[in-house]
C-alpha cells in the first residue's frame, strides 16, 4: 500500500456533542492520520454544511484524494484495502462508499448487481456523503464554491451535487459497499427517514478486487420507491433538471411500454396466492404497499433485462452480491411504516415477493419477447 501512487488524506466531520464517536472512528485507521472536524457553530441552526466545508478543506498537501466520513459511518471489513483499490481504479471519480437501501442509487446498484457490475452511477438528487472520496483538487475547491454559489442553509449533500455537476466529476458507488450507517439520533432531523442501512453490504469474501471494476452504463430510466408516500416511481430522463431525471409514475411508464396495470395486478395476485406464508404479509403490510413494491420490483427487472447483453453481461439474481442487494429492497421501502424491530422478519418475508416481481419484469421486457 505504501508503494501506491494513491495518497489519501481523511477527515471525520462531526458535532461537539458527538465528538467522542468521531474520535473513535478516526482512531480505527491510524494509517490515514484522520482529522476530526467539528461544527464551528454548534449552537446554530442544525446544518451539516458548516462542518462539511471544513472537512473538505482539510486536504493534506501531498494527497491525491481526500476522504470525508460522517461520525455515524460504519466502515466494513477490509475497508482500507478496498478503498485504495477502488480509488486507484477510478482516480478521476467521486466515490460514494455508502448509499442507503431506499435511495434512487440503491436501485441503480441493484441493476448493476444483477448484471455483474462492480460500480453503479449515483443517480440521486443529492450526493450520498456519509462516506465520500474526491480527487484532492476537487476537494480543495469545494469551500470556495460554497462561498460563491451556495446558500448557507443548504444541505451539504445538495451543495455537493451542485458542485460536482458543475465540475463535471462523475459520481459512482461500489456495488459491494464499503460502509454502513449507524442509525442513532440525527442532529439534522434525518431520523424521520427511518433506518438508513447500506443497500448492499456483503461479507469480504464476496467483495473481490477486480483489476478493472466494471461500471453499469446506459441506465436512463431508474426505478424508485418513494418511501415517504409509499408508491412506485420511474425516474425518467430530463436534461433540464440538476440530477438529469424527473419522477413519473411507474404504472404510467410500464403502460407506455406495453404492460397494462391489470397484468401487474394479476401477477401480484398469483404470487400472493402461491404460498401460505406470503398471505401472512396482509397482517403487517397493507395491500397498497404490497402492490407498489411489486410494481417497482417488476420495473427493476424490466429495466435490467433491457440492459442485459451490453458488454457481455447476463442477468443473475442468485449470486451473493445480487441476492444481498435485492434483499434490502423491501425493508428499505417500508422502514417508515413498519416498526424497526419487525423490519428484518417482514423484509425477509417480502424478499421472495420482490424476486417474483423482478423475474416477471425480466420476462416481460421487449428484449425477452
Amino acid at each position: 500500500m505504501n508503494d501506491s501512487p494513491i495518497r489519501i488524506s481523511a477527515a471525520v466531520m462531526s458535532h461537539p456533542r458527538r465528538s467522542s464517536a468521531a474520535r473513535a472512528l478516526a482512531a480505527r485507521f491510524p494509517e490515514l492520520d484522520i482529522s476530526v472536524v467539528l461544527d464551528p457553530e454548534p449552537d446554530g441552526p442544525p446544518n451539516a454544511l458548516r462542518a462539511a466545508r471544513l472537512a473538505w478543506a482539510a486536504v493534506s498537501p501531498d494527497a491525491t484524494h481526500h476522504l470525508v466520513l460522517q461520525d455515524d459511518a460504519l466502515p466494513a471489513e477490509r475497508f482500507l484495502e478496498r478503498l485504495h483499490h477502488l480509488v486507484a481504479a477510478r482516480p478521476e471519480a467521486a466515490l460514494s462508499l455508502f448509499t442507503e437501501w431506499g435511495s434512487r442509487s440503491s436501485y441503480a446498484l441493484r441493476i448493476a448487481a444483477m448484471l455483474g457490475h462492480d460500480l453503479a452511477p449515483v443517480v440521486d438528487d443529492y450526493v450520498p456523503c456519509v462516506a465520500l472520496v474526491l480527487p484532492a483538487e476537487v476537494a480543495r475547491g469545494f469551500d470556495e464554491y460554497v462561498q460563491a454559489k451556495i446558500e448557507a442553509e443548504q444541505p451539504d449533500d445538495l451543495a455537493l451535487l451542485h458542485y460536482l455537476t458543475d465540475q463535471g466529476t462523475p459520481t459512482l458507488v461500489p456495488v459491494a459497499q464499503l460502509v454502513d450507517h449507524d442509525n442513532g439520533p440525527s442532529l439534522v432531523g434525518n431520523s424521520v427517514h427511518g433506518p438508513r442501512r447500506a443497500a448492499c453490504l456483503v461479507p469480504p469474501q464476496h467483495a473481490p478486487l477486480p483489476l478493472a471494476p466494471s461500471l453499469l452504463t446506459g441506465l436512463e430510466t431508474v426505478p424508485y420507491y418513494d418511501f415517504w408516500g409509499q408508491y412506485s416511481d420511474a425516474c425518467v430522463p430530463d436534461p433540464s433538471s440538476l440530477d438529469g431525471r424527473v419522477r413519473s409514475s411507474a404504472r404510467v411508464y410500464l403502460a407506455e411500454r406495453g404492460v397494462p396495470q391489470e397484468e401487474l395486478y394479476s401477477g401480484l395476485r398469483a404470487a400472493l396466492g402461491g404460498s401460505p406464508g406470503r398471505a401472512l404479509l396482509g397482517d403487517t403490510v397493507s395491500e397498497v404497499v404490497l402492490t407498489e413494491i411489486w410494481i417497482v420490483s417488476f420495473l427493476l427487472g424490466f429495466i435490467a433485462a433491457e440492459l442485459e447483453g451490453r458488454g457481455g453481461t447476463t442477468l443473475d439474481l442468485t449470486g451473493p452480491v445480487a441476492a444481498t442487494a435485492l434483499a434490502t429492497l423491501a425493508p428499505g421501502a417500508i422502514r417508515r411504516v413498519v416498526p424497526t424491530h419487525r423490519l428484518p422478519a417482514v423484509g425477509a418475508l417480502m424478499t421472495s415477493l420482490v424476486l417474483d416481481a423482478v423475474r416477471d419484469g425480466i420476462g416481460r421486457a421487449p428484449s425477452r419477447g
